[in-house]
């Protein structure tokens, strides 16, 4: 065999490996940990954790994560990606009165579609509170 033709034999072979090593998400669960309230997606490769600060200070609604999405419908599906982008695949309002806060949205690609998951808090702009994605493809830690 030529050394061309046992290179390509090799790309090919990682590629249909890579294929069939797809990480599978096994569980989605409604958590707390290191004083944050989240999710946990567990794969059969890592725990992924969503999680927002869960103390309450003067003046504020703090925050929560949350999502629109059924996520029994992503139990079984394989993870393809975890990013943090600016936009919303829903429309959501803006909550009238509201001192001050922000957003984090989280897109949780998989073979079944884009899983989302967004941060909301209001504060009265001295309350901030941490939000974080740990994972292996995203370690984000913001204030909202």
């Amino acid at each position: 065999m030529k050394r061309a033709e046992y290179s390509t034999e090799l790309k090919l072979k990682h590629k249909l490996k890579s294929k069939l090593a797809m990480e599978k998400i096994l569980k989605i669960e409604e958590t707390s940990f290191n004083g944050k309230e989240g999710f946990v997606i567990t794969t059969d490769q890592q725990e992924i954790k969503l999680g927002i600060d869960n103390g309450q200070c003067c003046c504020e609604n703090w925050g929560y994560f949350m999502s629109e999405d059924d996520l029994s419908e992503f139990i079984g599906t394989n993870l393809i990606s975890v990013k943090i982008v600016d936009t919303a695949l829903k429309n959501w309002e803006e909550i009238e009165d509201m001192y001050e806060g922000n957003a984090m949205f989280v897109n949780i690609e998989t073979s079944n579609g884009l899983l989302q998951f967004v941060a909301y808090n209001e504060h009265n702009g001295y309350y901030g509170h941490e939000a974080c994605v740990i994972s292996k493809q995203v370690k984000e830690e913001c204030y909202l």
